[in-house]
């Protein structure tokens, strides 16, 4: 039992040398920042804080990282260092494109897996990279579409229970040239999963470990893994697509799983390969019809004739406290009848120490929301509304 509690520690310890762990955390924090620089560029105020998105980053992805580490130790995932090390730099890559939806394992674990495939037997006359060269071509694809899978899974969980929290609004410019309103996910979950290393200190047990290379002693490595996500939403709510969003990757993940279980119990290794270019092409796949799907469908947060479309609501405002939610309509401010921001913001001033809305909800249902103010609160309750900006360049949607 001791020599488990040392190599255990000693792995959890292995996740702060890393380099990538500490990228990562810088990576979110960037993310962060783009977003609140936008937010006060078409909105002039902070929706939500920086530091919001290293909260976002970190709790949720380690508890479901730590939740199925349990489930790659028991399983006996094995995976060199030299594999390890070889996911790593592909991450690297991957962010040399700057787009947070490429950092994601389906991309970074696809493109390790073609290498291993791929790399020739080379000879580098140093001895670290010898190993790892070696590692990587003998690292069975077995394992890997296995870690892919499951790493699949736990964004499908992320998306659904928190990719659509506290969303960031957008506005963008449509065909016509008029703004209308979206909303943007960005998501950077840290997902660090316990591995065991063919080289250790730790013994097979009978059948034990089950996927990867046979070795006289193992070792755990908590590994640093990064989900990135992101999903623009202009033709619904964002709640709705992107849970949508997140049922479509945990299918995948399932259907991976499935694949490589398959090709390792009859012996196909073809199996494996079709697993992991297949968790690799249709997680892209997903992103492309979604977003062709938001593209062609009516813009939902648009201008109207009659009320004004909640875009975004700033919390711990009046309007956060009023329970105002995002698409929902307010149809008069203090009595009066809005058609347009200008009049909203007349409508306020009519009584600044009382506020009177009147609210159209998701049901198309009316409802009354009243609340006192304050000389420190917001003098425009918190709600943000579709508008025209000035601006040189503009994203085109339909």
């Amino acid at each position: 039992m001791d020599i488990y509690v040392k190599e255990l520690l000693e792995g959890i310890a292995a996740l702060f040398l890393h380099p990538l762990s500490y990228v990562f955390v810088i990576v979110a924090f960037v993310i962060g920042f783009k977003r609140v620089k936008r937010e006060r560029k078409e909105f002039k105020v902070k929706v939500h804080p920086v530091i919001d998105n290293l909260i976002q980053s970190f709790f949720p992805g380690l508890v479901i990282g730590i939740i199925f580490s349990v489930v790659l130790l028991g399983a006996g995932v094995v995976v060199p260092m030299g594999m390890v090390a070889l996911i790593g730099a592909m991450y690297a890559l991957l962010g040399l494109t700057l787009r947070t939806r490429f950092l994601n394992p389906a991309y970074a674990i696809g493109l390790a897996s073609i290498v291993a495939l791929v790399l020739p037997h080379i000879s580098t006359n140093v001895d670290l990279l010898d190993t790892w060269l070696r590692d990587i071509r003998n690292t069975p694809l077995d394992a890997l579409g296995i870690l892919m899978a499951l790493l699949l899974i736990q964004e499908g969980i992320l998306i659904i229970w928190k990719g659509s929290n506290r969303t960031s609004p957008r506005l963008l410019k449509g065909k016509r040239g008029q703004y209308v309103g979206a909303h943007e996910a960005t998501r950077f979950w840290l997902v660090p999963q316990f591995l065991l290393i063919p080289i250790g200190a730790i013994p097979a047990q009978g059948d034990w470990p089950i996927f990867g290379l046979q070795a006289v002693g193992y070792s755990i490595l908590l590994v640093p893994f990064a989900v990135g996500f992101r999903q623009l939403n202009s033709h619904s709510l964002p709640q709705e697509a992107i849970k949508a969003t997140g049922k479509q990757v945990l299918a995948l993940g399932a259907l991976i799983v499935a694949i490589a279980l398959v090709g390792f119990f009859t012996g196909l290794p073809l199996l494996a390969v079709i697993a992991i270019i297949g968790g690799t092409l249709g997680r892209e796949l997903i992103t492309v019809i979604n977003s062709q799907r938001d593209e062609s469908g009516k813009p939902f947060f648009t201008r109207r004739n009659e009320g004004l479309v909640v875009l975004g609501v700033v919390p711990g405002t009046p309007a956060a406290k009023m329970g105002i939610q995002v698409g929902e309509v307010i149809m008069k401010v203090n009595g009066v009848a809005l058609n347009n921001e200008r009049e909203f913001y007349r409508a306020l001033q009519i009584n600044a120490a009382f506020c009177k809305l009147e609210v159209l909800d998701h049901r198309g249902e009316l409802r009354f929301s009243q609340r006192s103010l304050y000389e420190n609160e917001h003098h425009e309750l918190g709600l943000l509304f579709v508008h025209e900006v000035t601006e040189k360049k503009s994203v085109v949607v339909s």
